[in-house]
């Protein structure tokens, strides 16, 4: 899979099938996206290769744990979500894949955080955390 941001300086491919594939419904993903959720892929680290310039800025998730929110520094899109550095995964944002019509979640997270106005049903299992 194939992808960048939304000037094309950056750019990135993920190899192999994704972990875990989902929809993350939590308050700071909502605010990172502008938008009622993150959908999201987990591929191992050594699975995906970034190509130019990203910087980074950290917050403590609602599940207590450090994520990393990876940027385009040009238009500001988020590409990639880490974990502390040496973490043993890399989440893809699926709205910058080049075709993101493949993508598939298998589940949802922080569904109490969900806006009342939203219904994916596309998820096949829902995965409630963080209460």
């Amino acid at each position: 899979m194939e992808g960048g941001c939304l000037c094309g300086r950056v750019r990135y491919e993920a190899r192999g099938a994704p972990m875990r594939s989902y929809l993350c419904h939590c308050r700071d993903c909502q605010r990172a996206g502008g938008s009622a959720f993150a959908a999201a892929m987990m591929f191992p680290a050594e699975a995906v290769s970034v190509q130019g310039e990203l910087r980074a800025f950290s917050v403590t998730a609602e599940s207590g744990e450090a994520v990393y929110r990876h940027f385009c520094p040009q238009c500001g899109s988020g590409v990639i979500n880490t974990g502390p550095p040496g973490g043993e995964a890399v989440v893809v944002l699926a709205g910058t894949l080049d075709d993101p019509s493949g993508f598939a979640p298998d589940f949802e997270l922080f569904c109490q955080s969900a806006q009342p106005w939203v219904h994916a049903e596309s998820a096949r299992t829902r995965l409630s955390r963080g209460r």
